[in-house]
C-alpha cells in the first residue's frame, strides 16, 4: 500500500530484534521504566513523528499510561493516555474472539465450512471454497499473497458484500493451506459470520460483549464515529518529501479486519483481558479456553537468515487467529501491528511474565513504534539491549531503495497517438477503468477505487506515470501493450504494492 520506504517499514516492523547485547545498569535492573520518557521524547524526534502514546501493563494493573508529541503538526494540542488512534489490524484479535464467544455459545464451530455462514464467499478454486473452514478464515493460509487484492475494498465504493463476492475472480499464488499469506478480506469475511449466527452486526456485537464490558468507551468501530470527538490523533505521512496530516481513510467495508480506533487507556483494559485469560473486574468474560485457542499456532511463518540474526534467540514464528506468535528469551511472546493511513500501532503481551505492552503512533513513515515496543519489552524481562530506536534508524536508512527514475530509458516514445489508448477497460477483479484524451493528455479512472484517478504522463515506450488523486496511493507505473494493428488493447499497473496490494491488475479493452 505505499511507496518503497513503506516496505522497509513493514519488513523492520516485523523483524525488529535483538541487535546488539549491553549490560542492563543497575537503576535499569531496578526500574525499568527508568529514562523510558526522555528515551521515548527523543526517538521521536529523530524519527520525526508528531505523537504517540503507551500503555504498559503488569498482571492486571496499567502501569503505565502516556502520551507524547502533539495530535496534529501545527497544532498545540498534545497527545495523552486518552487520544484516540487508528489500531487498524489490531482489531483482528477483537473480531476472533467473537467469533470465539459465539463457538464458547455452541452457535458456530471452528471447522464448519466458512460458506454455511457467508455463501456469497467464493474462491477461484471451488474445491477450496467447500474446504474453507471458519478457522481458516482467521488463519492466513488460504492461498492468496499478503495483501492480495485488498483494492477491492481500500478506497473502493464497494460494499463488503460486493468485496467477498469480487474475491473469486482472484487468482491464488499457492496451494491452499501450503503457505502464509497475510489476508485481510478472509477477516471481514470472519466477522460476517456473526450477524448470520448472532443477528447483530460485527459491530453491535463487538460494542456490547466485548468493549462495553471492559469501559472501552472511547473505542470506536468506524471513523464515522470520530466526528465530533474530542482529543484524537490526526494521522500523518510523506507528501512530497514533508510530513503532512492526511485524512483518515474510512474502512467500514473491511471493519473486521481494520475498522477499530481506541486509546491506549481502553487498549490497556484489552491486554488486561488477555493476560487475565478472558477474566475482568471479577467475571470471566471470555472463556479461558477460546483465549488459549486463538493463541494456538495455525500457520507457520519461516524465520528468515535475517530475522535469525536479528533475533537470535527466536526459533519458530506462527500465526493463531488474530495473534503473531513466536518464542523470545525463552518465553512466548503474543503480539500484532496495524497500519493504516498516516497512522501505526503494536500492541502485545508476555503472558508467562504478565506484561503488556500498547504503542499507537499518528506517523506511518517510521519503524520506531515497533522498535519501541521491543525496547519496553526487553526492559519489563530484563534482557540485555542497546538503543534499538537508533539501531533501526540506521538500518531504515541504509535499506532506502533508489527511485524508479534510475531505470527509465530517456529517448523513448509511445506507439499511438494520444486518443488511440483512450476506451473503457475492464479488469476481472476491479472492474471498469475508462481512459480518456483531452488536449493531447491521458486521464485514467478506476470506476469503483475513485481515488484510482489520475493524469498519465509518458514514462518510456508505451508505460505511462500515473499521479493520483489520493495522494496517498503516490504514483504508479501503467504499462499498455498494443494488438497486430498497433491499436492499445490492454494495460496492466500495481497501486501501492508495498503498503495496499501487490497484485499487478491487467484491464483488458471492452
Amino acid at each position: 500500500m505505499t511507496h518503497p520506504r513503506h516496505r522497509i517499514v513493514r519488513v523492520l516492523a516485523l523483524s525488529v530484534a535483538v541487535l546488539a547485547w549491553a549490560l542492563p545498569s543497575a537503576a535499569q535492573a531496578a526500574d525499568p521504566l527508568r529514562g523510558l520518557d526522555a528515551y521515548v521524547e527523543q526517538a521521536m524526534r529523530d524519527w520525526e513523528v508528531p505523537g504517540m502514546a503507551i500503555a504498559i501493563v503488569r498482571h492486571d494493573s496499567v502501569i503505565y499510561a502516556r502520551g507524547f508529541g502533539v495530535r496534529q503538526l501545527g497544532r498545540p494540542e498534545r497527545v495523552d493516555e486518552n487520544t484516540v488512534f487508528a489500531v487498524a489490524s489490531n482489531t483482528k484479535a477483537v473480531t476472533a474472539t467473537a467469533l470465539g464467544m459465539l463457538v464458547s455459545e455452541g452457535k458456530l464451530r471452528w471447522n464448519d465450512p466458512a460458506t454455511w455462514y457467508v455463501p456469497y464467499l467464493q474462491l477461484s478454486d471451488p474445491w477450496a471454497t467447500r474446504a474453507l473452514t471458519v478457522k481458516d478464515l482467521l488463519g492466513h493460509h488460504a492461498g492468496y499473497g499478503t495483501w492480495q487484492g485488498d483494492l477491492l475494498w481500500y478506497g473502493s465504493d464497494r460494499s463488503i458484500h460486493d468485496v467477498l463476492a469480487g474475491y473469486r475472480n482472484l487468482e491464488p499464488t499457492s496451494s491452499f493451506r501450503s503457505e502464509y499469506g497475510y489476508n485481510n478480506i478472509l477477516f471481514v469475511a470472519g466477522g460476517e459470520i456473526i450477524p448470520a449466527v448472532a443477528g447483530q452486526s460485527w459491530a453491535d456485537f463487538v460494542r456490547g460483549r466485548i468493549l462495553a464490558p471492559l469501559g472501552m468507551m472511547r473505542t470506536t468501530t468506524s471513523v464515522k464515529q470520530l466526528r465530533g470527538m474530542d482529543n484524537v490523533a490526526q494521522p500523518h505521512t510523506l507528501i512530497d518529501g514533508r510530513v503532512a496530516a492526511v485524512p483518515y481513510r474510512d474502512v467500514d467495508n473491511s471493519a473486521a479486519a481494520a475498522a477499530l480506533n481506541s486509546s491506549v487507556r481502553d487498549w490497556a483494559q484489552w491486554l488486561r483481558l488477555q493476560l487475565a485469560s478472558g477474566a475482568y473486574g471479577g467475571r470471566q468474560l471470555v472463556d479461558s479456553t477460546i483465549i488459549l485457542q486463538t493463541r494456538a499456532p495455525q500457520t507457520v511463518i519461516p524465520v528468515s537468515a535475517g530475522t535469525r540474526r536479528l533475533f537470535p534467540s527466536t526459533h519458530f514464528q506462527a500465526y493463531g487467529m488474530g495473534w503473531f506468535l513466536r518464542d523470545y528469551a525463552g518465553k512466548l511472546v503474543v503480539y500484532h501491528s496495524g497500519g493504516m493511513d498516516g497512522m501505526l500501532s503494536y500492541t502485545g503481551f508476555v503472558p508467562e511474565a504478565g506484561v503488556g505492552v500498547a504503542v499507537f503512533s499518528n506517523y506511518d513513515e517510521q519503524s520506531l513504534y515497533s522498535a519501541l515496543w521491543w525496547e519496553i519489552v526487553d526492559r519489563l524481562l530484563g534482557v540485555p539491549s542497546r538503543d534499538r530506536s537508533k539501531v533501526v534508524l540506521e538500518q531504515t536508512r541504509a535499506a532506502a531503495a533508489p527511485g524508479a527514475d534510475a531505470a527509465r530509458v530517456p529517448g523513448t516514445r509511445p506507439t499511438a497517438a494520444p486518443e488511440r489508448y483512450a476506451g473503457t477497460y475492464e479488469s476481472p477483479v476491479l472492474g471498469e477503468a475508462r481512459v480518456t484524451a483531452e488536449g493531447g493528455k491521458l486521464r485514467l479512472r478506476v470506476v469503483h477505487n475513485p481515488g484510482i484517478t489520475g493524469e498519465l504522463a509518458h514514462w518510456q515506450y508505451d508505460t505511462f506515470r500515473a499521479t493520483w488523486e489520493d495522494r496517498y496511493l503516490g504514483t504508479s507505473l501503467v504499462t499498455f501493450t498494443v494488438d497486430a494493428n498497433g491499436r492499445p488493447d490492454t494495460f496492466r499497473m500495481q497501486v501501492r504494492p508495498d503498503f495496499v496490494d501487490p497484485q499487478e491488475y491487467v484491464f483488458r479493452r471492452k
